[in-house]
């Protein structure tokens, strides 16, 4: 099981001022709704577009006000090390935010906003979270939150189908010897043990 870790947050600074960008779910449906999407916005950012930056500023801060006053501030000082600081910025914010996907997954590809909408509608049904819980946490803290609530579910329920015990070697061995290959020789012996 991955570990769990609070959303990923990062620091811009520039003068005296600083904006906590956070990638949340609030933050990825935002960006995600922009024009062109994650990509058009992830493609502009990496050209240095002024306009695209500020949207994800904007987006991802953690407070409004003060994202608004470093944007005031950037704008009355040399633009370039403020481009840098916050091209990293928001490039590493969407990183988060993009890259939270397991590949190892094998379902049928979804639209993001769909996605997004589904991790929103578990976690306000299935989870019980409010509104505000669910748009200030992130992707894999959701993710992880369904997880646990469904392997909870899975425990409880008796008859529900469990994820094999067996492991790839047996199965193979157990094939291989013409029996069932979700048979647990292990568990059989660890059974006896304790009947003896």
């Amino acid at each position: 099981m991955p570990a769990i870790t609070p959303a990923p947050e990062v620091l811009l600074r520039h003068g005296p001022h600083a904006v906590t960008l956070r990638a949340s779910l609030r933050a990825a449906v935002a960006l995600d709704s922009q024009e062109g999407g994650m990509g058009g916005l992830y493609d502009q950012i990496g050209r240095f577009s002024l306009t695209a930056i500020k949207t994800v500023i904007r987006c991802a801060c953690t407070d409004k006000a003060e994202a608004e006053r470093l944007l005031t501030y950037a704008s009355t000082q040399p633009l370039l090390p403020f481009m840098l600081d916050a091209q990293a910025a928001c490039l590493a914010i969407m990183q988060v935010i993009l890259l939270n996907n397991d590949d190892t997954q094998t379902g049928e590809a979804i639209p993001l906003r769909d996605y997004y909408a589904d991790l929103f509608r578990c976690a306000t049904g299935w989870l019980g979270w409010t509104p505000s819980e669910v748009w200030t946490a992130s992707l894999a803290e959701i993710e992880a939150a369904m997880n646990a609530h469904c392997d909870r579910l899975i425990a409880a329920s008796p008859d529900a189908e469990r994820p094999p015990t067996t492991s790839a070697k047996q199965r193979a061995e157990n094939i291989a010897a013409g029996l069932d290959p979700e048979f647990d020789r292990a568990a059989l012996h660890a059974l006896k043990a304790r009947h003896q």
